[in-house]
């Protein structure tokens, strides 16, 4: 699994590391993506990207592919520190 936090880099994080994150069978490959917020979870790596995508909201949830049973609410990628 790999988990990847972006701001004003999604778009090529998505393209380029993506593609190799793919091509090396990173099996699950989230992107936080900052500015749409939203979560970007990419599985099924091919030699020509990922056979699967999906884009969750805040609201929604997910579970790594190596941890079923560890729930993930979305909105927790985008919390903010409650310290001023």
């Amino acid at each position: 699994m790999l988990i990847e936090v972006a701001d004003s880099t999604a778009r090529y994080d998505r393209q380029v590391k993506g593609a190799l994150y793919a091509r090396e069978s990173i099996g699950d490959y989230w992107l936080v993506d900052l500015e749409q917020r939203h979560l970007e979870v990419y599985r099924s790596p091919r030699v020509d990207g990922y056979g699967d995508q999906l884009i969750l909201q805040p609201g929604e949830t997910i579970a790594p592919i190596a941890f079923p049973d560890r729930i993930i609410a979305v909105e927790q990628c985008f919390a903010t520190s409650s310290s001023p």
